[in-house]
């Protein structure tokens, strides 16, 4: 792990800052959100503020941007029968107590999806198709502000060859 006041580095989760909820770390560093029991919710929180903007004064604001990288696999209880998937989101808040599983990622539930008071992003990698969520197919990958709604899909219709059920690493680069 390296770190300083603007970036952090984990190379494995064990002895990270992170607050795990419903998750835990195994010996070898990896992070393990669920498991296969049904509707199981888990998170795992960086637990240090994260500035997006830098105030100067009150007629200058300077927004801040961010980036980053992960691997992640999505392991099925049956192989290559999709599950609900798994959302990275940037969130003032560590308090999703009222959150349901499945189409809302332990994130929202139906009563307060799409709340502009959610002040939340996701990227959804997400598994199985959802009409009421604008979902394009089951295998896709989504950017949903303050609902689990995508607002961006990649509609090119092109194989990319990756199906993010298959169990295997996938590499994902997100800047905002």
């Amino acid at each position: 792990m390296a770190e300083d006041e603007n970036q952090f580095v984990y190379n494995g989760f064990d002895g990270a800052h992170i607050k795990l909820d419903g998750a835990k770390t195994h010996s070898n560093g990896l992070l393990q959100l669920t498991n296969t029991p049904k509707q199981q919710i888990g998170h795992a929180f960086y637990q240090l503020l994260i500035r997006f903007t830098n105030t100067f004064s009150s007629r200058l604001r300077q927004d801040i941007s961010f980036s980053t990288h992960f691997v992640f696999a999505i392991v099925p209880e049956i192989t290559n029968l999709s599950c609900w998937g798994m959302t990275f989101a940037i969130s003032p808040s560590m308090n999703f107590t009222q959150a349901m599983g499945n189409q809302y990622f332990g994130l929202l539930n139906s009563s307060n999806n799409g709340l502009p008071s959610n002040h939340l992003l996701t990227i959804e990698l997400d598994t199985l198709t959802n009409p009421e969520f604008n979902d394009t197919n089951h295998n896709h990958v989504g950017i949903n502000v303050s609902a689990i709604v995508t607002y961006y899909s990649n509609r090119e219709r092109i194989n990319r060859s990756l199906q993010l059920v298959s169990g295997s690493p996938m590499h994902v680069s997100i800047e905002v």
